[in-house]
């Protein structure tokens, strides 16, 4: 396993940097505990003091190293020094990355507008089999307002959701500290509004396409820069792959069932 470490720093991903350098951060209080940290092998970003990197007691009373200077976040990518990535190739890297995040909240709402139908069918069965003969946009758009909340205390509790820890993603503050439900509450509303429109049908579309252009552009989403969050980005391990790519197939045959059986 390689003993070369990356970490997160105000946004951005610093490294590759030797084992005996990065206790050096830390014991020089350069760094605070809670800095995420990535080496070859990990599936996913982790807080320092989860890996054993900070020093066993208080280090001695010495000068301070003055804060770095201000820089535009980039997107922490897992094994990659932040700027390694040629120029020609950073759309589409971003671009690479824009659409595991599209898909995790694809598989997010799919299970969640599959859980709320199950409930819906055996609370309200007769109402149900219409709304579902018929395509009641509205209720549609109440299930993805009532999935807001729930993201959030998802957020809040693990950094994550199904679909993003699938895709191995997570959000954290641009500090890298967790979220708390506040904050990922503001960050799931606006996402509702600033990346699906309410709901609204065709303007949802709109806004989708121009929040992918943005990201490849600046590497961040509206959303996130307005609450001060950041997603970190995680390896894809080839058994994640395979269970991406099966559940997306899962989705895509029931859509073409039920496609079916409305033209029928």
């Amino acid at each position: 396993m390689s003993t070369s470490w990356y970490y997160l720093e105000d946004g951005v991903t610093r490294g590759p940097a030797p084992h005996a350098e990065l206790l050096l951060l830390f014991q020089e209080q350069r760094l605070p505990a809670h800095t995420l940290v990535w080496r070859e092998g990990m599936e996913e970003w982790r807080p320092a003091a989860d890996m054993g990197l900070l020093p066993p007691a208080a280090p001695p009373e010495g000068p301070r190293m003055p804060p770095p200077p201000p820089v535009e976040p980039r997107p922490a990518f897992a094994g990659a020094a932040a700027g390694s990535i040629p120029q020609q190739l950073d759309r589409v890297a971003l671009g690479q990355l824009a659409w595991r995040r599209y898909l995790a909240r694809l598989i997010d709402f799919v299970l969640f507008a599959m859980f709320s139908g199950a409930i819906l069918s055996m609370a309200f069965p007769e109402q149900a089999k219409t709304w579902a003969e018929e395509g009641n946009l509205w209720l549609g758009v109440v299930i993805a307002l009532a999935y807001v909340p729930l993201e959030a205390w998802m957020l809040a509790s693990s950094g994550s959701t199904p679909g993003k820890r699938l895709f191995a993603m997570q959000v954290r503050r641009r500090d890298g500290s967790p979220l708390d439900y506040t904050t990922a509450l503001q960050r799931s509303g606006w996402v509702f509004v600033l990346g699906q429109a309410c709901g609204a049908p065709i303007l949802t579309w709109v806004v989708k396409l121009l929040a992918f252009g943005r990201f490849q552009r600046t590497g961040t989403t509206l959303w996130d820069q307005r609450v001060g969050t950041q997603v970190v980005y995680g390896t894809m391990t080839e058994g994640r792959r395979f269970a991406a790519a099966a559940l997306i197939g899962l989705y895509l045959a029931l859509m073409y069932l039920v496609a079916s059986s409305a033209l029928a």
